[in-house]
């Protein structure tokens, strides 16, 4: 009996020993020895689990006699028995293919494998290598198809994102943004897991009448469950101006060329009296004065962490960016906290809140526009103070009598955002198949602005100080309810899809006042001694939607997918205020076929193809469709109201009814590539149509015309060494898209609008101009074509006697992309992204000011590009006319002589980092050490005479604030 008590005992020491849960630490390397952030570790046989942080490493309670099964997405998974161990090393090699990335969707997450529609997912690591401070920014390059254009690079303006292409005349072409599942939220740069871009009907066909432009959707960062995780991250870095191919002319260079001039065309002038003399001529550097070096400064603190049932995120970013050109920047302050927990086995809720406050100046005063123009004769200072050219007290050259570096004493322009986001989500099992999940969101942003005149600067010196104050502020309401199904059958049948509505309400509404006559030093509207405007406005809009999705698989080799969405919007006339919208999809894993099963060539090998239809409502009035009046007028002093917009009960959305095949496979299990054809019909679109002066009505917006686009898309990536000591990766993506209108209204084939009118059977962003035809050789006068009545042409030197035509090439890029190469050795990584555009035709508009002939001889001139030649003598072929001060008969007006091919190849980023050994990082009691040093816009490949082709999708170049060139150092801290 002693000895059966005795075995008894050992035996439930040992029993209990093997089930005592511990703590297992561990870390994640790939083949390479890189740190895995993001790699999943699962108890086998349950749901506890965790993921790795950004060093790879991970904590988990797990038994003795418990399985670990550790995987991470595009790497071959692998096994892990606990037993003694307290700490464990794991090292996965990659994958053959990356069938089973997640894909998220917004309202749905699915795998490559079984992805039926045209998606493309940007990593955060892929979208971090630039220094951006909003996401379309990060995002250009990256995605085959989405063209990211920027007018400006001034830290406050966003660049225009465009998805395949332009679909729409006067409506937005915007794509829609999805933060964590539904549509809005805040998508700060610093927050961000992933973004998924949705491009065809089967992808984007669930946001139904919003889609039309696209969709992007952005993940933001989670916790894990484990040890709580604190990351520390901070860069700083300089900027520079780049100049391309620009230059201007210098002091002496310009006196050169005007004094030949004036002493040709008026030999018995007084040249003295048109010029500086040569002693007194100064030689300011205009550029100089305007633009700085600038600094730039990100710093992060991340915290996130928890249990197996309730996980948290918390971080806190600061940015801050000196525009290069002096006066400019922003400073933003960003917040997020998402929170899960899991109350039951069945139900589970989440909030996420996120907020963010950004300052914003600028204090330029035109100094963008005065760095081009002003002439290198005038010297900003007088007696060593900044020179205010109007008293006179010397004599001012340039036409414009304007001195930044004086007006920028005084004159200032503030604003301030803040804006906020709170969702909640909530999710029932009511049935193992069935889930009930709410979504709820609450969205609001607050803006203020301020413009000081001082009246000691010349542009409010008229009326003594202007003050100018303006305030909005705007909400979004929006509740998302789903109902989620998923069922497996035997014999590999699959079925899942959900079924919901949605209803979405926004309200905006703005205050602005101005006043004139101030002291020197006041900022507030009581201190103004004359009111001068007032105006406000109150608007709102709402979405009420109805959603169905069904998918059904067989064996993992055939997928078909359908969705259909009714959406209703007050924007619309009462008759149209609903549209329906519908996609299907197919797929077909041939690689999963007993043929392909085993080839060792074709490793994977997808068939997609889908059709569906999405609309478009944003880009017009709230208040479109309705008859409305004006209640500012009076008569006989009384209120007044007179009508201003006719009605039209039938105004609906614009539809987009969307093609695509695609194609996926890899190659030996290194080389991956994904082909997509499309074609893209916009239907009924969104067009303010002009009316005769005689109805009393400028226009009416109804529905009218459509758009074709069509094009190749293409995404390459390639493990080109992956079984030495150096990795080296390389990914490519490249978009192909034609754009044309195939109908307008009525018997219309053309309707005016500037430089890039519509017209059947063209591209959008035609250019329509004179066509320059060169220089006279004999008298140096410019030519351009004029075409007679019998369609044949001549040349002619008279501006107002030569044809407006299409000149046959447009503002769209034919194709643009971006390539990446990676290289990873021991611990360090080398990452290069490159930018690319090719086709694009762009309208140099600011030549008319500083190429012009002499027409504008009080502004300074750019210096000639290699190949160009100026106009001296009969006989002389040349690309610039001769010189006449006043200008020789409007060679300057607009014409295809400031037509430019717009291609360009850039190093956007050269980034090196390097991760500290564990062994040395322990002894500092850290998880980890990251150090890098990057470069953004390195240098810029192209043949543009202007300081960067790189502009939005209007193709037009004004006074351009250029992209600043970066040098940024990094430390990341992980503990």
């Amino acid at each position: 009996m002693k000895q059966f008590s005795v075995s008894l005992l050992l035996w439930l020491s040992v029993t209990l020993c093997a089930y005592a849960q511990s703590t297992l630490r561990g870390t994640v390397r790939d083949d390479a020895g890189q740190p895995l952030p993001g790699a999943t570790i699962i108890v086998r046989g349950t749901t506890q689990g965790t993921t790795t942080d950004d060093q790879g490493a991970f904590s988990v309670r797990a038994n003795a006699t418990d399985v670990l099964e550790i995987s991470s997405i595009g790497y071959q998974g692998t096994t892990v028995t606990v037993g003694n161990r307290t700490t464990v090393e794991v090292s996965l090699k990659k994958a053959d293919t990356m069938l089973d990335e997640v894909v998220v969707m917004g309202y749905t997450t699915t795998s490559q494998r079984n992805l039926a529609g045209s998606a493309q997912v940007v990593t955060a690591k892929e979208l971090k290598d630039v220094t951006a401070n909003n996401v379309g920014q990060m995002l250009q390059g990256k995605a085959a198809g989405v063209f990211v254009g920027s007018s400006s690079g001034d830290p406050r303006t966003p660049p225009k994102v465009l998805v395949r292409g332009i679909g729409t005349l006067t409506a937005s072409s915007n794509p829609l943004y999805v933060v964590d599942g539904v549509i809005g939220g805040i998508p700060n740069p610093s927050d961000i897991e992933s973004m998924t871009v949705l491009k065809d009907a089967s992808a984007t066909a669930l946001y139904g009448a919003r889609a039309s432009n696209g969709v992007i959707v952005i993940t933001t960062r989670r916790g894990a469950a484990g040890k709580t995780r604190l990351t520390a991250r901070y860069n700083q870095g300089v900027g520079s101006i780049s100049l391309g191919n620009f230059r201007l002319l210098n002091g002496l260079e310009l006196y050169d060329l005007q004094k030949r001039v004036y002493q040709r065309d008026q030999p018995n002038g007084d040249v003295n009296s048109y010029l500086p003399t040569p002693e007194a001529n100064a030689n300011t550097n205009w550029i100089d004065q305007a633009f700085r070096t600038a600094s730039n400064t990100l710093a992060e603190l991340s915290a996130s962490g928890g249990s197996e049932k309730t996980r948290f995120f918390l971080s806190g970013n600061y940015y801050k960016e000196q525009g290069i050109l002096q006066g400019t920047g922003l400073d933003r302050f960003g917040g997020r906290l998402n929170f899960s927990h899991e109350v039951s086995d069945k139900f589970r809720i989440s909030v996420n809140g996120a907020g963010l406050y950004t300052r914003g100046y600028d204090d330029s005063n035109g100094a963008l526009y005065q760095a081009y123009t002003n002439l290198p004769y005038d010297d900003p200072y007088y007696n060593g103070q900044p020179y205010n050219p109007v008293s006179g007290a010397k004599k001012w050259y340039g036409r414009d009598n304007q001195n930044v570096v004086y007006t920028r004493q005084f004159n200032t322009f503030r604003e301030n955002t803040l804006s906020g986001d709170l969702l909640f989500k909530a999710e029932y099992d009511l049935l193992p198949w069935l889930t009930l999940t709410t979504t709820n969101r609450a969205q609001t942003a607050y803006y203020g602005s301020q413009s000081n005149q001082d009246m000691r600067g010349p542009n409010a010196l008229d009326v003594q100080g202007r003050l100018a104050n303006t305030r909005t502020r705007d909400y979004t309401l929006l509740t998302s309810n789903l109902l989620r199904f998923r069922h497996s059958f035997s014999g590999g049948h699959n079925i899942d899809g959900l079924a919901g509505y949605e209803y979405q309400n926004y309200y905006y509404e703005s205050l602005g006042a101005t006043g004139k006559g101030i002291f020197s030093g006041l900022e507030i509207l009581d201190a103004t001694s004359q009111a001068e405007t007032i105006s406000g406005t109150k608007r709102d809009n709402a979405f009420s939607s109805y959603l169905f999705q069904a998918n059904y698989g067989y064996q993992d080799r055939y997928l078909i997918t359908t969705s259909f969405r009714r959406d209703g919007s007050s924007k619309f006339g009462r008759n149209k205020k609903y549209g329906n919208f519908y996609a299907v999809g197919v797929t077909w894993n041939a690689s999963n076929e007993a043929f392909l099963r085993s080839n060792p060539l074709i490793t994977n090998l997808k068939f997609r193809a889908s059709y569906g239809t999405t609309g478009n409502a944003d880009g017009i009035d709230d208040y479109a469709a309705q008859g409305l009046y004006s209640l500012t007028g009076q008569y006989a002093g009384i209120p007044s109201a007179f009508p201003t917009r006719i009605e039209n009960p039938n105004l609906s959305w614009e539809v987009s009814n969307n093609a695509n095949f695609g194609i996926d496979a890899t190659l030996w299990g290194r080389l991956s590539l994904t082909v997509d054809l499309y074609n893209r019909l916009t239907n009924n679109l969104l067009f303010n149509r002009p009316l005769q002066a005689t109805s009393g009505y400028s226009s009416i917006t109804e529905n009218v015309g459509a758009v074709r686009n069509k094009g190749l898309e293409v995404v390459l990536s390639a493990d080109i060494l992956q079984k030495t000591a150096l990795k080296w990766r390389m990914d490519l993506n490249a978009g192909l898209n034609r754009n044309r209108v195939t109908a307008l209204y009525g018997d219309r084939i053309f309707i005016a609008s500037g430089q890039r009118p519509y017209a059947l059977d063209q591209p959008l962003n035609s250019w329509y101009m004179r066509r320059w035809m060169g220089v006279d050789p004999q008298t140096g006068n410019p030519l351009f074509e004029k075409v007679n009545p019998d369609g044949t042409s001549a040349t002619t030197s008279n501006y107002n006697d030569a044809t407006l035509q299409f000149i046959g090439s447009n503002a769209n890029p034919k194709l643009f992309g971006g390539i990446r190469q990676v290289l990873n050795w021991k611990g360090l990584e080398l990452n290069a992204f490159f930018t690319y555009s090719t086709g694009a035709i762009l309208y140099n508009g600011d030549r008319a000011l500083f190429d012009s002939d002499g027409a504008y001889d009080r502004f300074n001139m750019m210096a000639l590009q290699d190949g160009w030649t100026r106009w001296e003598k009969p006989g002389d072929i040349a690309t610039h006319p001769k010189y006449v001060i006043g200008g020789n008969n409007n060679a300057q007006r607009p014409s295809s002589r400031y037509l430019e091919n717009g291609n360009y190849l850039r190093l956007r980023n050269i980034s090196l980092n390097y991760d500290l050994p564990t062994a040395l990082v322990s002894k500092a009691k850290l998880d980890g050490v990251r150090l890098s040093i990057s470069a953004d816009n390195v240098f810029t490949i192209t043949k543009f005479s202007g300081i960067d082709p790189d502009v939005n999708e209007t193709g037009e170049v004004g006074t351009k604030y250029p992209f600043s060139r970066k040098l940024i150092f990094g430390l990341q801290l992980n503990f």
